[in-house]
């Protein structure tokens, strides 16, 4: 957005009501930050930023401060420029809306560690090479409500998806999605999820920069319409040692000039080539993008077998073990139906990082033209070992050490990412594998509960 246009977007949220801007960046750790600009000041904030310390590439979840090889320190300054194009007016009763900041230097160069405008590259990146993509995120969270001794306990108590469980928690559904429709998410389903308190929303696809900002403001509006009504929301990937925990679910399709690739062709399931390739280069990426993806020490105790996670590297029909699950859509919506989810992915996760870097994988795949392996059709897990290995099919890391290494290892996620911003996410993730070390899974929910 030029000058010109910032200035009358100001003016029309002005006009509206605007009295303060929530501007957010989400960082390394998956928490979202928040600077909160007057309306005042909103022309001035479009044109010259407002500053940010270059140390929260390195701020970590318990808002511990490791350092990287680039980052770390009291030094220097970063300027956050709203993106108005994006602008929300929450509530007009308060004045709040809401925005995403986009991450410059004092030269007004953008920041390697902006994680939005990195998103933007890779996605133009693969449009010059003929590729758009749509993405959506599922969101999964916990709701809470007061237990009436100064603590908190679930809003619901099931069963999973069931009528008794919405009409618990219905009048947060109803302004949950009046809120929804009026900032404009295309809402299209809400309902209770399968554990004690969870819920999940899903909305519509969006060109990557928009899903993920779609992503944050979901989040937004789910935290606060919760507060609105005694209650509490949280996204962390476990509440409950040994219970599903929450997921972020990231589905994605493309095309080229505006024809599928994931349906209407002659490939399995109504693939063309190129989207073989495309998922080819997910299902082969996957492992080396896990600790992008379920980065939190709780992350890996969501993702294992028998929980829906999609714990091992492959691919499926319909099929919601594997880390990549190929959906072809109903007869009457295909072949513009067809997508795939990414389901190894929580809210600790970046999204614009986790776009990124799907985008870069399913990228590298058509450039490489790499083959599809075979569907699976059962849970990996009940595949024997050997089978397993005769197949292809492999676990994802075990743990956030491993995938953190795995991580550092990929040239994939070091081109895509770029080395001071890959070196800032895995230094904040080993700084959070440090500070959690043997302290039972129980104490670390709790402590990570709300961060998210």
């Amino acid at each position: 957005m030029d000058d010109n246009g910032a200035s009358a977007a100001a003016d029309q949220l002005a006009g509206a009501g605007l009295r303060m801007l929530a501007g957010t960046i989400v960082d390394n750790a998956g928490v979202t930050r928040t600077k909160v600009i007057p309306v005042a000041r909103l022309r001035q904030a479009t044109e010259s930023g407002v500053g940010l310390s270059p140390v929260f590439a390195v701020m970590c979840a318990d808002d511990g401060i490791t350092e990287s090889a680039s980052y770390g320190g009291p030094a220097g300054d970063m300027r956050l420029v709203p993106d108005l194009s994006a602008a929300v007016l929450v509530d007009q009763s308060t004045g709040l809306g809401w925005a995403p900041l986009n991450q410059f230097d004092q030269e007004l160069r953008p920041m390697e560690i902006c994680s939005r405008q990195v998103l933007a590259r890779v996605t133009g990146s693969a449009a010059a090479a003929g590729i758009s993509y749509r993405m959506s995120f599922e969101t999964e969270f916990t709701l809470f409500r007061p237990d009436g001794q100064g603590g908190w306990t679930f809003a619901h108590e099931g069963p999973g998806y069931s009528l008794r469980a919405l009409i618990d928690t219905e009048a947060f559904v109803a302004e949950l999605l009046a809120a929804m429709e009026e900032a404009g998410l295309g809402t299209e389903l809400l309902h209770p999820e399968y554990t004690a308190g969870q819920m999940e929303v899903s909305v519509a696809p969006a060109a990557p920069v928009t899903a993920a900002d779609r992503l944050v403001l979901t989040r937004l509006l789910i935290a606060r319409t919760a507060r609105r009504h005694g209650l509490r929301a949280s996204f962390a990937p476990v509440i409950v040692p040994g219970d599903v925990g929450n997921g972020c679910h990231l589905h994605f399709s493309a095309e080229s000039d505006g024809v599928p690739l994931l349906g209407g062709g002659g490939g399995r399931y109504g693939m063309t080539a190129r989207g073989e390739h495309l998922v080819a280069g997910l299902v082969a990426a996957v492992g080396e993008m896990a600790g992008l993806l379920a980065p939190s020490a709780l992350s890996f105790t969501r993702l294992v077998p028998g929980h829906w996670s999609g714990a091992y590297a492959c691919w499926g029909v319909e099929n919601r073990e594997a880390a990549v699950r190929f959906i072809e859509g109903t007869v009457t919506s295909r072949p513009g139906s067809a997508n795939c989810e990414l389901k190894c992915m929580d809210h600790a996760a970046n999204p614009y990082l986790a776009a990124a870097a799907l985008i870069a994988a399913t990228q590298d795949g058509l450039q490489r033209a790499l083959p599809l392996p075979d569907p699976v059709g059962e849970a990996p897990d009940s595949i024997p070992e050997a089978e397993r290995q005769r197949r292809g099919i492999f676990r994802l890391p075990p743990d956030l050490g491993t995938a953190l290494d795995s991580m550092e290892k990929s040239p994939l996620l070091r081109s895509a990412l770029g080395e001071g911003l890959l070196g800032a996410f895995v230094a904040v993730h080993r700084h959070e594998l440090a500070a959690f070390a043997g302290r039972p899974e129980q104490e670390v929910a709790v402590a990570l509960r709300w961060r998210y």
